[in-house]
């Protein structure tokens, strides 16, 4: 009894832990998104005048010396947004530099590494002035199939259960977790069995495994948009015709602690059950997105020294960018 209670303490103060680290963590991502939107936003509104401008009409702009890709403004912004870039490599070095993985688990460095790689296009785009040519074009929509690509792997990524460790979860422990969601389920008297089992209605293991892995990817994304519209079901199931309205059909939290707690317990079990169902689907193109993100990432990257270095030896004239 005594080792139960210990082993019970331990987990509550592990996942309070977690709690507290996710927390931490969201408000850090949650502030560089926000600085990333509020730095591109600020420079396309003060630059939008000059970057609709034809081409030969810039020159004659006030913004030209500033906002053109060897101006004082267009030259930072190149800086900034082969920095971001190079920033990105940082992810895969922690794996290689001890003293880096201490900061924060895989999944912390991911989110972090997919802000720059989304942001980096873009500031490179205002860097460029919107003109894509040479080897610095080439190196751009590298760049943007890098940031598209990685987008996707960082939902792969958040598909295949880890530990509070990060370490990918065994199928059976992810079963455990399973039962523990169905057992706190039968507990509640809301809702039937029926309108329980429409909610948490996931595709058989078998029919994933019969179906290619890039299906896989979009059957999981389809079941992703589905389900704030099969939790909004629950919550109209038990909700008059005024609290419908007030809840956008059920969309929106319904004030009611019991409703509330049902449906979280129903969206994590959904969640699971999907993650688990598509598990080793999810995990063949993971692994197939590296082989073709990583190549991608280092050709940008070679690409990149090879126009700072012509830039640098020739001066602002080359590659089209005047």
């Amino acid at each position: 009894m005594n080792t139960t209670m210990v082993q019970s303490s331990l987990r509550s103060s592990a996942k309070e832990v977690k709690r507290k680290k996710d927390t931490g963590h969201r408000i850090r991502v949650a502030f560089a998104a926000a600085a990333a939107f509020l730095l591109v936003t600020a420079i396309g509104i003060y630059g939008a005048s000059y970057y609709i401008l034809p081409l030969n009409e810039r020159p004659y702009s006030e913004k030209y010396e500033l906002l053109k890709p060897g101006g004082s403004i267009g030259l930072k912004l190149g800086i900034l947004g082969t920095a971001l870039f190079f920033i990105i490599f940082l992810y895969a070095l922690r794996k290689m530099i001890p003293w880096l993985g201490r900061f924060g688990t895989a999944r912390h460095w991911m989110d972090f590494h997919v802000i720059a790689g989304v942001t980096a296009p873009v500031v490179i785009a205002f860097h460029a002035s919107f003109k894509f040519r040479g080897i610095a074009g080439f190196a751009f929509w590298i760049m943007l199939a890098v940031a598209l690509s990685g987008v996707i792997g960082r939902y792969l990524y958040a598909q295949i259960p880890r530990s509070l460790t990060a370490a990918e979860l065994s199928l059976t422990d992810l079963h455990l977790n399973e039962l523990e969601l169905s057992e706190a389920l039968l507990g509640q008297s809301l809702y039937s069995p029926e309108q329980l089992s429409r909610a948490l209605h996931v595709p058989s293991a078998e029919s994933i495994k019969r179906i290619g892995p890039l299906r896989a990817v979009g059957a999981m994304i389809v079941l992703d948009v589905e389900l704030p519209f099969r939790m909004a079901g629950l919550r109209r199931a038990s909700c008059g015709f005024g609290e419908k309205i007030r809840t956008a059909g059920g969309l929106l939290s319904s004030g009611n602690a019991e409703i509330e707690h049902i449906v979280r317990l129903a969206r994590q079990k959904a969640s699971l059950s999907k993650r688990v169902v598509f598990l080793g689907q999810t995990q063949r193109v993971f692994h197939l997105w590296h082989v073709i993100h990583r190549p991608f990432s280092y050709a940008f990257a070679v690409l990149a020294i090879i126009h700072i270095a012509v830039v640098m030896g020739l001066g602002f004239v080359s590659l089209g960018f005047r």
